[in-house]
Formats: C-alpha cells, structure tokens, sequence
C-alpha cells in the first residue's frame, strides 16, 4: 500500500510539471526535480495596453518552445534541462522597460526574449548586456544592435531590409511616384522611415508631405486633409496597428482611396479586427521572413498553435520560439547553460529555423534578411513576394 501511495505521489508531480508554463516562476522552482538542470529565461514585452495582442502572441511562440525543450528532456553537462519563464509587462514603453530589465537581471536568468519594441530595446539592450544577459529581440531600429552590445541579438530583420524593400516593392511593382509619410514619433517610426526615404528616393519616388504625430492620436482628420491636398500615390505609415486602423477607418469616411502601406508592425491580424472593411485591399505591409504558410514548418507549426490557442499565429510567435531553440541549441553544443560558454557558440551558430535561417553578423543582425511583401485581401493577408 505504502508503494502505491509513493507511485501515485510520483504521478502527481509529474502532472504538476506538465502545468509548469501555466505557473508563476517562483512556483515552478519548488516543481522541478532534484537533478534538473534549471534554466531561466525571461520574456519581456506589452501584455497590457493597445500592443497588448502581438506581445501575447510572442509569448505563446515562447511557452511552445520551452513546452516543447521540457518534453524532449535535452541534456548538458549529463544533466536534463528545465526551462522556465519569467513573464513581464514592459507596456511597450522604454521606462517600464528599463524598471522590467532590472527585475530580471536581479532574477538570474540567462537570456530574455525581447524586448519586442525599438523604444523599449534601445533603453535595456545596456542594461541586459552589462549584466551578461543575452537578449533575443524582434526590434527593427539599426541602432538596437551594435558590436559593443555582444550579448544583444536581432532576430528578425532590421529596418534597413524591411523599410528599404518596402520601397523598391513601391517603386518597382507598385509603380507609385508621389508618396506621403506619417510618423508616430516612436524609435521603430524612426528607424523603418529613414529607410523608406533613402530607398524611394533613390529609386525616383518623390515624398511630398510628411507629417509627424503622436502614438496617441486618434483624430486624423488635419493630417488628412493635407495629404489629400498633395495629390499623393501612397501613405507610408511609421507606427503600430491601434493609429493604423484609425487613420484607415477616417479615409474611409473621407473617401480617400490612397495606397496605405506599413511595416511589419501592421501585418498582424489585429489589423483586421480594429480597421474591418476599411482596411480593404489598399493596404501592405512587410515583415521579416519568409510567410508561415509558405515553408512546411510553419504550416506544421501554425497547425500546433492553433490546436493550443484556438487561433492562427501572428507575425512573431515563430520568430520568438525560434529564438528560445537558439539558445537550446547553443548551451546543447557549449555543453553549458554559463553565458560565458554558449555565447560564443551563439554567436557563430547557424540554425535552420521556421521561417528563416538564423546566422549573425558582427553586429549581430541576422546575416540572411528575406522580407516578406503583404496585401490585405479578402478578409486575410496575403503573401505578394519575398526578397
């Protein structure tokens, strides 16, 4: 009897693990086995607020690797490895950010995935670096990355690939000559938008109004108006999708039928959800990667997120669970989960992963950059062309 209340005992612990993504960090520590190997990550980006959807999309492309790496039982230096997550809020802003970074460098993990906006990286990637955390982050601006900042990695591409390409598609496919630029003011507005204009310019593309607003806004009826007046081809939005499908629903009322294009922030089906019908099929975007339903691993892989969370994935679930397979993958080959040891493994590693081949440059941008081209289409985005 006293045997099968050990077994069953056994059982239940078991059980409890299986439930450890679902837990907080501190409980799961009082979960793992004696001679696990604990390692802790930390995920940093907006789970609150109107960024809210893609930072809980990132998230679950997070909690389905370390699901998956828990399940396989990999082990280092002889001993199984056990991943687990501390989840923060940064709120999509650099303050918060800065206060999250802190809390997790003070947790002891080795590795945050995220941050996931330009404004929020550019004010932690020191913090996270100085401290011999390594970071994995989506944030496009070129300054995020830098050598100094060894332990920062972009793993998707930057805005010299997507706001660059987003202009030649411009100017080569879409034949437009006249555009206007709106800028949210934020870091990414900043980064994807002086790629834009250097680019279209280059390939004949005048920009003829530009006009700068708050991330904040919602009445764009001025701005509008302006860009009307400039007899325009095409708006170029830098910012995130809650002014984008504003701004889309206000030329809608308007009767404005202007090309409305954006960067990798708009692919998102939020876009949908927010715009409706006035998101029509006058607007593109572009994102980093090859399109999930284009390679035989998204589709295996958005099949399994949509069993789990009962929807497809956005734009970067496969890039952050990418990016917690990285880290795997460099403490496997280092035989050791001490920054000191997998960092240099990361750093040279090459890694076949969703959508994209994983290989860093001396900056530690991605070395391969294919971009994606969208169209908003019938309900659904829609792959155009990758480059």
């Amino acid at each position: 009897m006293l045997e099968k209340r050990m077994v069953s005992a056994r059982l239940r612990v078991l059980s409890l693990l299986s439930l450890s993504l679902l837990l907080p960090f501190s409980l799961v520590c009082g979960l793992a086995q004696a001679e696990d190997l604990i390692v802790r990550l930390g995920f940093s980006s907006p789970l609150s607020g109107p960024q809210a959807p893609a930072g809980k999309d990132s998230l679950n492309g997070v909690q389905m690797a370390i699901e998956r790496l828990n399940q396989q039982g990999i082990k280092v230096d002889g001993k199984v490895l056990r991943f687990e997550l501390l989840i923060k809020d940064d709120k999509a802003n650099p303050q918060t950010g800065a206060i999250v970074a802190k809390e997790l460098v003070d947790a002891g993990v080795k590795a945050v995935l995220g941050p996931f906006n330009s404004g929020v990286a550019l004010a932690t990637s020191k913090i996270y670096n100085d401290a011999g955390v390594v970071s994995l982050t989506v944030a496009s601006n070129p300054k995020v990355t830098q050598p100094a900042l060894n332990h920062v990695f972009r793993i998707a591409a930057s805005d010299s690939d997507m706001g660059s390409k987003m202009a030649l598609y411009a100017a080569r496919t879409l034949k437009l000559k006249v555009v206007a630029i709106v800028d949210d003011g934020s870091a990414y507005a900043q980064g994807l938008i002086e790629e834009f204009q250097k680019t279209a310019r280059q390939n004949g593309i005048q920009i003829a109004h530009k006009a700068v607003i708050s991330d904040k806004a919602t009445d764009f009826g001025g701005v509008l108006n302006n860009i009307r007046a400039a007899r325009v081809d095409a708006i170029f939005f830098g910012g995130y999708v809650p002014q984008a499908s504003a701004m889309l629903k206000q030329m809608q009322q308007l009767g404005m039928p202007t090309l409305f294009l954006g960067g990798d922030a708009l692919c998102s089906s939020v876009m949908l959800v927010q715009a409706g019908a006035s998101v029509g099929d006058r607007t593109y975007c572009v994102q980093g990667g090859v399109w999930l339903t284009r390679v035989s691993d998204g589709a295996v892989f958005a099949s399994a997120y949509q069993t789990k969370y009962g929807s497809m994935p956005d734009v970067y679930a496969p890039t952050f669970y990418d990016g917690v397979m990285l880290l795997a993958q460099a403490m496997k080959s280092s035989n050791s989960i001490d920054t000191r040891s997998f960092l240099p493994v990361l750093t040279r590693l090459r890694y076949k992963g969703i959508t994209a081949n994983y290989e860093f440059d001396a900056r530690h941008d991605m070395k391969e950059s294919t971009v994606t081209i969208l169209r908003f289409q019938d309900g659904k985005l829609t792959p155009l062309s990758s480059f």
